[in-house]
């Protein structure tokens, strides 16, 4: 989207650009801030408690965290392009109103690790795991989900979530 809006100025590839931005922010922000929490994650899609660090576990901590993060790049396009009129009201809504690319991207980054997102088991280290080897360097028995849908793969449909939310909420508005 960056790319594109330099070759094209368009005010809606910068709103697109911003939401992804928005969406990835708030992810990383949960994930690295959520794990810190004193009370253990929960399950997006059942509200089972389950261990910190478990794909698609969400805590009060890291939401709140992730909506930080997200108004700091919300704020951050602001500042970048408030002067320019076409662009800087919806970076005011978006930077005000961060759940939109948050809960979009972040959230369905949830949504993906608890349901599709390939989940493996270390045997010996006795972890759940993202990654079909763990850091031991002994391959993990597949739990759930599907091979090909590894943690980047979810990463990149968590921008693409935000960025198609943020555009559509823009051109909506």
């Amino acid at each position: 989207m960056a790319i594109l809006y330099s070759l094209r100025p368009n005010p809606l590839l910068f709103i697109a650009f911003v939401g992804a931005m928005l969406a990835v922010n708030a992810d990383t922000w949960s994930t690295d801030i959520g794990i810190l929490s004193p009370s253990p994650p929960r399950l997006i899609t059942s509200g089972r408690r389950v261990p910190p660090g478990t794909s698609g576990a969400i805590s009060l901590l890291g939401t709140i965290a992730a909506l930080l993060g997200a108004l700091l790049i919300g704020l951050l396009a602001l500042a970048q392009m408030g002067t320019t009129p076409q662009i800087g009201e919806p970076c005011l809504r978006l930077a005000s109103l961060p759940a939109l690319g948050r809960l979009a991207g972040s959230l369905f980054d949830s949504l993906l690790g608890a349901t599709v997102q390939g989940s493996y088991y270390c045997q010996a280290c006795d972890k759940e795991m993202e990654s079909p080897l763990h850091r031991c360097g002994l391959k993990g028995r597949q739990l759930r989900g599907w091979r090909w849908l590894d943690n980047d793969v979810v990463n990149f449909l968590c921008s693409v979530a935000g960025s198609l939310a943020a555009a559509v909420g823009w051109a909506l508005s």
